[in-house]
């Protein structure tokens, strides 16, 4: 069997309703990886929520974070990482007019750090965006935030300003500068540089790896897989996924994530 690429999302795919990757589900991909397919993870997460389960699972490959704003080897300094960056003084801007726009809490973050804030609509001492290692989470401010970031991550509570917030901050900026995403449940926005999707990393590795575009394997549940599981010859959500995901798709599983949906239909596909 010709070598594949398999691009996983994280939550509800890989993992299941618990945030954890079964036994099964380790087992199959761990079998996928020893067969010479290049298993990685593609996720809207950060390199410090993802790394735990890309080494629980015992990957290899390189992993994808951000949703494709970074491409990178964990515990190694790899030649070929990219990292896709947008200027950290918008961040500032953006919290500037935070509250205004129904925003709670603003979140800049790259590889190694997080710097978050809250505004007047949520209580000053709830910063914590994920729960995270407190080394790596600081305060938002000119005096800490010094370097250029990956995403910058917008929460409120109420999902129509959220939506609003995300078309004032495209126009506002523009296309050319900025890519501006709503999360499934449209609490969350995410700000990242121009024409970034998942598919960015996934063509990378397609690329660097070599692998025929006809061997490309996507696998995820939610609109910021859209991209991905659009450009995969075989794009696949889970049977759990959204409904407007499940329209563009090539196949849904049969299984949800709960049910090792992905570790089942890996095991199928591949004969493993």
């Amino acid at each position: 069997m010709r070598r594949k690429l398999i691009g996983i999302d994280l939550d509800y795919t890989t993992l299941n309703n618990a945030g954890e990757v079964s036994d099964k589900t380790r087992a199959v991909l761990q079998a996928a990886q020893a067969a010479g397919h290049i298993v990685s993870i593609v996720t809207g997460r950060p390199a410090r929520l993802a790394t735990g389960i890309y080494d629980y699972i015992g990957l290899k490959s390189p992993m994808i974070n951000f949703n494709g704003g970074l491409g990178h080897k964990p515990h190694e300094n790899w030649e070929y990482e990219y990292s896709k960056l947008i200027n950290h003084d918008l961040a500032f801007d953006i919290f500037d007019q935070a509250a205004d726009l129904g925003i709670d809490l603003l979140a800049a973050e790259n590889k190694n750090h997080a710097w978050s804030a809250t505004t007047g609509l949520r209580p000053v001492g709830e910063l914590a965006f994920f729960p995270s290692d407190r080394d790596q989470l600081h305060q938002l401010n000119k005096q800490n935030l010094r370097e250029d970031v990956n995403a910058i991550i917008l929460h409120g509570e109420n999902p129509v300003q959220m939506q609003a917030a995300q078309a004032f901050l495209q126009a506002r900026y523009g296309n050319e500068a900025i890519t501006v995403k709503t999360w499934g449940d449209q609490h969350v926005v995410e700000v990242s540089a121009a024409g970034i999707s998942k598919t960015t990393g996934l063509e990378y590795l397609r690329k660097h790896y070599d692998i025929d575009p006809d061997d490309v394997y996507a696998f995820g549940d939610e609109m910021n897989d859209f991209e991905m599981i659009e450009y995969a010859k075989h794009g696949i959500v889970m049977a759990n996924g959204n409904p407007a995901l499940k329209k563009i798709a090539n196949d849904i599983t049969e299984y949800s994530n709960e049910a090792d949906g992905l570790a089942r239909y890996l095991e199928q596909a591949l004969a493993l």
